[in-house]
């Protein structure tokens, strides 16, 4: 879900910047002339080619596998982050662990000068409930959020309150009797509906998100597109005339997520993420660029790994 919001995000700020773009133009269906029909051999050679260099690179990564124990349906939980730009590092964050090996109880951000600049702590306050505070340096509450999960460990309520306990945001879900999210609702601090979005799902996986406006009234919505593997290459986001507002698109090999592209209403590329695993994929290096190919930061991950 954390994913789905910072997708959210992202759309709505394209949306500012969308306002008087025009309809998309719809795509003609062209019938194929007597040079496509000559031509096609060669693009099936070439997608023959590419399928057969596919096979290789699979085969190659099974044997990596045998050799090493390490599956390739794995999950990454980072122990060490750097960041750098520029080749410089701006900070670094350390993560601690307790029971729960997935989801951190402790998160401390230090500057180049080995200074702590930001700690997060998550703590349990009843069995269902917990509260995940963001202090400063000195040890001052940010902001915070009171956590209530149900039985199956998902999210039911997330209260934010800011650092003189004012309540800022409420946000609701609800869930299908296979446990999916069916809806999510956001309040103001005042317990205000603001908006609320509707999950569709087909063949198990989540195919389209419908997001409304307090009054019921269709803002805009969601498309999910998955490979084969059940792994979620593209989202895209439309206004409610249809109009492409962005598209954030992932690729993927073996389980495993080596690329992720952002792109604007135009289809232009926005930025893109390069992903590269390295020591038994025990370390994650995640290269952010600008969609000219500016390099704009490096993340460098330690891990573990664990079954999904």
């Amino acid at each position: 879900m954390a994913k789905r919001l910072a997708w959210l995000l992202l759309a709505a700020c394209l949306i500012l910047t969308a306002c008087n773009t025009t309809s998309t133009q719809k795509k003609e269906t062209v019938p194929q002339s007597a040079t496509t029909v000559k031509e096609q051999p060669k693009k099936d050679k070439g997608k023959a080619k590419a399928k057969e260099q596919e096979k290789d690179e699979e085969k190659e990564q099974e044997q990596q596998s045998a050799e090493t124990g390490i599956k390739f349906t794995k999950i990454h939980v980072p122990l060490t982050e750097t960041k750098k730009e520029n080749g410089h590092m701006t900070s670094r964050s350390v993560y601690t662990y307790g029971q729960d090996k997935l989801n951190p109880e402790r998160v401390e951000t230090y500057d180049v000068h080995n200074e702590l600049i930001e700690l997060v702590v998550i703590e349990k306050i009843e069995v269902r409930t917990e509260r995940k505070s963001y202090l400063d340096k000195d040890n001052n509450i940010i902001r915070y959020y009171v956590i209530t999960r149900n039985e199956n460990g998902k999210i039911e309520e997330q209260l934010l309150f800011n650092g003189s306990n004012k309540l800022i945001a409420i946000e609701e879900y609800d869930y299908d009797e296979a446990g999916r999210t069916a809806e999510w609702r956001i309040y103001n601090g005042s317990e205000t509906l603001l908006s609320y979005n509707v999950y569709t799902y087909k063949n198990g996986r989540n195919t389209r998100v419908d997001s409304y406006s307090a009054n019921g009234i269709l803002a805009q919505y969601f498309i999910n597109e998955y490979d084969k593997n059940g792994n979620l290459t593209c989202e895209s986001a439309y206004d409610k005339d249809d109009n492409l507002l962005a598209q954030h698109r992932s690729t993927f090999r073996n389980g495993l997520i080596y690329r992720e592209e952002f792109q604007g209403e135009d289809k232009k590329l926005q930025w893109y993420i390069n992903y590269t695993y390295s020591e038994q994929y025990l370390k994650v290096l995640k290269t952010t660029y600008s969609g000219d190919g500016r390099e704009l930061e490096q993340v460098e991950q330690s891990c573990l790994l664990f079954d999904r």
